[in-house]
């Protein structure tokens, strides 16, 4: 259970993130925000126990040998995790301090430091990866991509989306927000497809282990995300000059809620066996318990993907539901009409593939 450390680690990240970026932007560009002064040191503390967590692991991994003791004192001063993990430390409560002022105030020389605290974080983090081990600086170098990325574009529209005081200022956010969001995910797009070709150069032989299943429900996951993203750019500006009732806040919360669930996701796959670690010709002792319930007379491997009837109809059935989001946007159904749709298109492409494999 150590995994689930991972997406409170992300999300505390991308909350300083975003309270970052939106400290460096003029206040007439964003919508009025209102930030506890605890977010910054919370979202700071747990950026300091979750990544702790692996170096507990390694500290847990040598106590039955040499003890507690002197096993957290070999880690910590002895190991490469344990050093980076003190550099972590340090920063984190730098930035518990220097977060807290900027939410203070919001014009503090301040702001630049916390995204340079930021950016440290995230180099010192960059270790702690499948691609790192198996690629050195390139891996650590498209982590860093990948992560800061991730949390910049994910980080601000939590902010924005659930600590807005109204819809004022928010067609301005937009402005300069949606461009931002753009960049980012093709960043992370492209990072991923980087780090994947290290870690996971055969991605459907992969679908057989839990790492490939994470991967495979994260890639699915990105797609109603985007649709989310199309909406909360242009559509919703679009709607606030024609409404002066519309609530833009509740739909960025709901693309909020979908992103947390790939934070999920993705603490599930760091903390699997990469494919590289497993033989070349996979067997069913191997396999995830989500594949075999779909290929129960799987025994061993290579797979391929051949469509099917029922496959090629639920990957119908999911496209129709990620076309149901745009819809719900305008008849002006709730945004959780969307969230729903979104999840049960995700839920609907991953049987879809899953049934197209043999």
């Amino acid at each position: 259970m150590y995994w689930l450390s991972e997406p409170i680690l992300y999300l505390g990240y991308s909350v300083l993130a975003g309270i970052a970026v939106l400290s460096l932007v003029p206040s007439s560009q964003k919508p009025k925000l209102s930030l506890p002064s605890w977010l910054g040191p919370a979202a700071a503390g747990v950026v300091m126990i979750g990544s702790f967590v692996p170096v507990l692991q390694i500290i847990m991994f040598f106590k039955d040998d040499i003890g507690l003791y002197a096993s957290f004192e070999a880690v910590m001063f002895s190991f490469s995790e344990g050093e980076r993990y003190t550099w972590i430390l340090i920063l984190s409560l730098l930035m518990a301090v220097t977060s807290r002022r900027v939410i203070k105030n919001p014009q503090s020389r301040l702001r630049g430091v916390l995204l340079l605290l930021l950016l440290a974080t995230a180099a010192a983090m960059s270790a702690f990866n499948h691609a790192a081990s198996l690629m050195g600086w390139k891996g650590q170098a498209g982590y860093f991509i990948h992560f800061t990325a991730m949390a910049i574009w994910t980080g601000t529209l939590l902010i924005a989306g659930f600590y807005n005081k109204g819809r004022e200022g928010w067609s301005s956010y937009l402005r300069w927000f949606h461009p931002l969001a753009v960049t980012a995910v093709l960043l992370v797009i492209s990072s991923g497809l980087f780090l994947m070709s290290a870690v996971t150069p055969q991605p459907v032989q992969s679908w057989i282990l839990p790492y490939g299943q994470a991967l495979l429900l994260k890639h699915i996951l990105i797609l109603p995300v985007l649709v989310f993203g199309l909406v909360n750019g242009r559509w919703v500006r679009q709607r606030l000059e024609r409404s002066s009732s519309f609530a833009p806040a509740s739909w960025a919360k709901a693309e909020g809620v979908l992103l947390f669930l790939i934070y999920v996701v993705t603490g599930f796959l760091n903390q699997q066996g990469a494919p590289h670690a497993y033989p070349e010709v996979l067997t069913s002792s191997f396999a995830a318990k989500p594949f075999l319930w779909f290929h129960p007379e799987f025994t061993e491997g290579p797979i391929m993907l051949e469509w099917s009837f029922t496959g090629t109809l639920l990957l119908l059935l999911a496209a129709g539901m990620l076309a149901g989001m745009l819809w719900s946007f305008i008849k002006h159904k709730k945004a959780v009409t969307a969230l729903l749709l979104s999840l049960g298109a995700a839920a609907a492409a991953y049987a879809g593939i899953m049934f197209s494999v043999a």
